[in-house]
């Protein structure tokens, strides 16, 4: 929330309040993700402990079937014998009913009835081998995928589980952190609110000992003015500064120093004028010059009549250059050490003047031409 002080109170306890409000609020938030964090890896837990089970029974089922499998294989091997053992037997009673054709039409009657019985009971039990063997891939397959299936997903959520964890123990050493470093801040606000406490009282004892003085300053500068007003009033019989048109009747006070800091730089002004003149004079004559020999065959080719004029103006350039050095050397030999240089009474200013806005007048006249 934004921070409000309230004038009339302490503003270093509405800070207080206000680091304590947005420490608890953070607090809060991160133990709400704590335990929805928590929740979401206690659930996982959950569901890889019954994932667990599930892989367990499936393991005991496996087990239960591999028994039977032996169980069935070992029961084949014994109807394997036996049938070995009636082959042995109906092998040994064939001899015997060739001595006794009639007595073996009968035996030989008994053992076919008891062959035929044990031919249907050795298919009844080779059909149902058959039958267990191919239950038995079939469970053994399922198993494998359901075995798969489970491991594959137990991974996933072991990894999911430990994901978490880290999450969960990144937001833990975070939530450490930021309360430990709410507490260095809380401790260091708590140092600076002394500090400042301890300045505010002291600024108050320097406040009202400064009032103090300033009251008692001000009765002293008030005794003293009522004494002067009494002495003005009494011993000076006019004030010349009281009224702003008297003051126009002042003379003004000389000052060598700056008449001769005026006369420094009237000179520097000087110099710098006579260089420009000399510039002027030079650039003029050299246009001058160049007019006329411009075109190079002057034989053949004549100068233009807007040349011819702009060459005549030129000409006069020395009538409107050379009086701006005169202004200003005038200029700088009126001011003297002995007279009062303002503005008022630099009267030759003004005839410098004149002669630079004569020059700016020629230099307005020889603008529109151009060397044609």
């Amino acid at each position: 929330g934004r921070l409000r002080v309230d004038p009339e109170g302490d503003p270093w306890t509405a800070l207080r309040e206000h680091h304590c409000h947005w420490q608890r609020k953070v607090g809060r938030k991160l133990r709400a993700q704590n335990q929805v964090l928590k929740k979401g890896v206690v659930d996982e837990q959950a569901n890889s402990a019954a994932l667990k089970e599930q892989l367990k029974m499936k393991d005991q089922s496996l087990r239960k079937l591999q028994q039977e499998m032996d169980s069935l294989t070992f029961r084949n091997l014994q109807l394997a014998k036996r049938v070995e053992l009636l082959q042995d037997e109906l092998a040994l009673s064939e001899p015997r009913g060739k001595k006794n054709k009639k007595s073996g039409e009968s035996s030989s009657q008994l053992s076919q009835e008891q062959k035929s019985v044990f031919d249907e009971d050795l298919q009844k039990k080779i059909e149902e081998n058959e039958r267990l063997h191919i239950q038995f891939f079939e469970a053994d397959e399922q198993h494998k995928h359901v075995e798969a299936e489970l491991r594959s997903r137990l991974a996933t959520l072991e990894m999911e589980t430990a994901q978490h964890q880290a999450v969960v123990d990144g937001l833990t050493r975070k939530y450490m952190e930021t309360i430990e470093k709410l507490q260095n801040d809380k401790a260091k606000l708590e140092v600076k609110s002394q500090t400042l406490e301890k300045e505010a009282k002291e600024c108050r004892l320097r406040t009202e000992e400064c009032q103090l003085q300033l009251k008692n300053l001000h009765e002293d500068l008030s005794s003293r003015l009522e004494e002067s007003l009494s002495i003005i009033s009494e011993k000076v019989p006019f004030n010349d500064t009281k009224y702003s048109r008297y003051n126009a009747l002042n003379v003004p006070v000389h000052n060598r120093r700056h008449q001769l800091k005026m006369r420094d730089i009237a000179g520097q002004a000087l110099a710098f004028v006579q260089d420009l003149v000399k510039g002027l004079l030079n650039f003029h004559t050299y246009t001058e010059q160049r007019i006329q020999i411009f075109p190079v065959d002057s034989a053949i080719d004549t100068i233009s009549p807007l040349n011819q004029k702009f060459s005549q103006y030129l000409h006069e350039n020395a009538s409107y250059v050379r009086p701006l050095e005169e202004g200003m050397l005038h200029l700088f030999e009126s001011i003297t050490e002995d007279t009062v240089t303002v503005l008022e009474t630099t009267v030759k200013l003004k005839t410098f003047s004149e002669h630079l806005t004569s020059y700016i007048c020629f230099l307005r006249k020889i603008l529109p031409y151009q060397l044609k």
